[in-house]
């Protein structure tokens, strides 16, 4: 069995001498250590006692060389290919070969572990390692370097992209801003030829408001010589007050000029009073106004012994005529509502009849309504019809109210709603003890105040006077001194100017005579002291307008007061247009003559 066991191991070693391996093991098929082949390149000291027996997979060399074989050898008992791997001692690094060793006759002889020390090259690998390690910390960093360049390069391709994206947006906009500036300029272009235009038309424009503006200059002149006309034509203060000691007249046109009149008439006896609202505001209510009067004055004069109710019949009867109202469908429907009383204090009786406008007595306190006629002074269905005659007999100390109905229509307070006939009376009511001078305070302050800031809607008039017996009615002889003033009459008819001299002799002030224009506007100049100017309009020479217009040249301030034969005549126009104060009209009325010559002449005294 020796013999047998030694001629394989003498096999074994011949098929291992020309390994290239620095040491050989041969084991039996077992895995038991037989032998080792050392090529003396390795200082391997083994005691083969010490292995017999022992499993190969744990040999001790030496105190410093152990080898661990147990898995290699159990995977090539599962298999017949050749198993390499790597072991280590404490100072080196083998690589091994486990491999079958079998005879010519595929018998297995044993095994054999070619061992070859490697730690040369493994110092190298692991060197190689290192720099490899270096190298690839250095690829990583490139690669870190290289993955934030990218991402440098995708912020820098992105802002690119969007900078160009930018760009052709600007690109965009700048042939958008090409285009507006084109079509600006087309419009500028426009602008400006449409400028050429309204610079023109502006220029038209302002001509024709020049002409409009002096046209309005015109018309307002005329307005104002219209009221000034119309002021004329209303009886004075001093005449007012003569006849009614205690009175007022609360008058507010809505315009320069008023649709509303107050007409006061003297006739012996008689003292005839009306309160009158025509059709219409401003100058066509002034013009009816004035023809109001005009009619009043010629009815009155043509009979004085006439009746309240029969003065609105004829009246009545010359507004239908002088308007040619026939009552046709569409036709102008113009005339006015009165007011009218006769007051004869010798009978203590007054009369009223009434067109629409109501007449109140407050007596003891108690307000007595006396309602008018419903129908107004023109065209109506009840034209043919004669108004009322009312007689009311008087007490001392009766109050009396005749208005227009512009008090009693005024929107205003805060709801905005008409004054209304109710608190109208409960005005007089509560106020009718106090002096009338006070009680047309507190008319004028009550209207304002429910106004407010509304529009004045029509003219105002309200008349009140109080009924006094103990006082004298009014002297047949005119107890007017004016002795230190001096009166100029520009008058070529003898008789008239005989007239006027007899009548202003009474009054103890100095009279002058001008026997035409010319001759007065000498004596003014001559004569500073000149207080007042009786001017006759149609005179040789120079006629009256002329020789006004001079003497206001000379002295603005010296009144002038022309004398006209008709009412509404132009030449009445053309003389207030020149400059005159006032009028009087032929044939001369010797109480409206003292009158309107009184407002002047006190008025120089105060």
């Amino acid at each position: 069995m020796k013999n047998k066991e030694t001629s394989n191991k003498d096999q074994i070693k011949k098929s291992v001498l020309s390994s290239l391996s620095d040491f050989v093991f041969i084991l039996t098929t077992e895995g038991y250590y037989i032998d080792i082949i050392s090529n003396n390149q390795h200082d391997l000291f083994l005691n083969p006692e010490e292995a017999i027996n022992k499993h190969f997979k744990e040999l001790n060399f030496n105190d410093n060389f152990t080898i661990n074989l147990d898995k290699a050898f159990s995977k090539i008992k599962n298999t017949s290919i050749s198993q390499v791997f790597n072991f280590s001692s404490k100072h080196q690094f083998y690589n091994a070969k486990i491999s079958e060793i079998r005879s010519e006759k595929e018998e297995l002889l044993g095994y054999v572990i070619l061992i070859r020390d490697v730690s040369d090259f493994k110092e190298t690998e692991q060197q190689l390692s290192k720099q490899l390690e270096k190298s690839n910390h250095k690829i990583n960093d490139l690669n870190r370097d290289i993955d934030f360049y990218i991402k440098q390069g995708d912020v820098i391709t992105s802002q690119r992209t969007k900078i160009q994206k930018q760009r052709d947006q600007l690109a965009v906009e700048k042939k958008d801003i090409a285009r507006q500036k084109e079509l600006m300029e087309k419009d500028m272009d426009f602008i400006i030829k449409q400028g050429d235009k309204i610079a023109e038309q502006k220029y038209k424009i302002k001509i024709q408001h020049d002409i409009v503006q002096k046209q309005n200059k015109k018309i307002e002149d005329s307005i104002l010589y219209a009221k000034k006309i119309q002021s004329a034509v209303l009886p004075p203060n001093r005449f007012i007050q003569h006849l009614l000691s205690q009175h007022f007249i609360f008058y507010k046109p809505r315009d320069i000029v008023s649709g509303d009149f107050y007409w006061i008439k003297q006739i012996d006896e008689k003292i005839f009073i009306a309160a009158a609202d025509c059709t219409g505001h401003g100058v066509p209510g002034a013009l009816m106004s004035m023809l109001g009067i005009t009619f009043l004055n010629e009815i009155v004069n043509k009979n004085p012994e006439i009746h309240a109710n029969e003065i609105l019949n004829e009246l009545r009867t010359h507004i239908i005529s002088s308007l040619r109202q026939t009552g046709s469908i569409g036709e102008s429907r113009d005339g006015l509502d009165i007011a009218l009383c006769i007051l004869n204090h010798k009978k203590r009786l007054l009369e009223y009849a009434g067109a629409n406008n109501p007449l109140y007595l407050i007596r003891k306190g108690k307000l007595n309504e006396i309602k008018a006629d419903r129908m107004p002074i023109g065209i109506h269905r009840k034209a043919k019809e004669s108004f009322y005659n009312h007689e009311i007999t008087l007490h001392k100390d009766d109050l009396i109210y005749i208005f227009s109905d512009g008090f009693i229509d005024q929107f205003g307070g805060k709801d905005g709603r008409k004054y209304l006939t109710g608190n109208f009376k409960k005005l007089l009511i509560e106020n009718h003890q106090k002096p009338l001078s006070e009680q047309k305070q507190i008319l004028e302050k009550t209207f304002e105040e429910w106004k407010g800031e509304r529009k004045q809607l029509d003219d105002i008039l309200v008349i009140g006077f109080k009924i006094a017996f103990n006082k004298e009615l009014v002297k047949s002889k005119m107890d007017y001194d004016w002795e230190g003033k001096t009166i100029l009459i520009a008058e070529d008819d003898d008789a008239n100017y005989m007239l006027l001299q007899k009548s202003l002799a009474k009054t103890n002030a100095k009279i002058i005579r001008a026997e035409n224009g010319k001759e007065a506007v000498q004596y003014c100049k001559a004569n500073p002291d000149i207080d007042l100017v009786l001017m006759d309009i149609r005179m040789p020479i120079m006629d009256g307008i002329e020789a006004t217009s001079q003497i206001k040249q000379i002295n603005k301030n010296l009144p002038i007061i022309v004398q006209t034969a008709f009412t509404m005549s132009s030449e009445k126009e053309k003389s207030f247009k020149a400059g005159c104060d006032d009028y009087i009209s032929k044939p001369i009325n010797i109480k409206e003559l003292f009158a309107t010559v009184c407002k002047y002449i006190e008025q120089n005294e105060k």
